[in-house]
């Protein structure tokens, strides 16, 4: 599990990366360019999907039980003592975020997607530092 943890806490990063190197490009084609609204769309859906599945690995490598929903795999972090209880309580907006993604497909994403460039990027950069010294 240790490789397999490491392995997406590595994926992750650089999908943060890549986001970060190419914000303005995207900010600035998204409305108009539905490659590049593909393109966000799908590493956005990559960065919530890696932020649930590395929660889940730390809490059954810590030994607790498997969380019953993605939602739940954040608030137990939190609960946990794995990552501040108040950045949990605010950071589970990634998992509606996954599902929104996932599942809203008729609905527009566009102003998520601007929002999440924008201000939520921070976010999963925080999330990986909190992680990194607890794994």
């Amino acid at each position: 599990m240790e490789g397999v943890l490491f392995q997406k806490i590595q994926r992750l990063k650089e999908e943060t990366v890549y986001l970060k190197a190419n914000k303005d490009r995207f900010i600035k084609g998204l409305r108009t360019s539905v490659d590049i609204k593909k393109i966000v769309e799908r590493s956005v859906f990559l960065c919530a999907e890696m932020v649930l599945d590395i929660a889940d690995l730390i809490i059954v490598k810590k030994g607790y039980p498997k969380p019953a929903t993605y939602r739940e795999a954040i608030y137990n972090l939190g609960e946990f003592k794995i990552i501040p209880e108040d950045f949990a309580y605010n950071f589970v907006y990634i998992a509606g975020l996954r599902n929104f993604l996932a599942h809203e497909y008729l609905k527009e994403t566009i102003p998520t997607l601007e929002d999440f460039l924008n201000y939520k990027m921070a976010d999963i950069e925080k999330f990986l530092g909190l992680v990194e010294e607890k794994k």
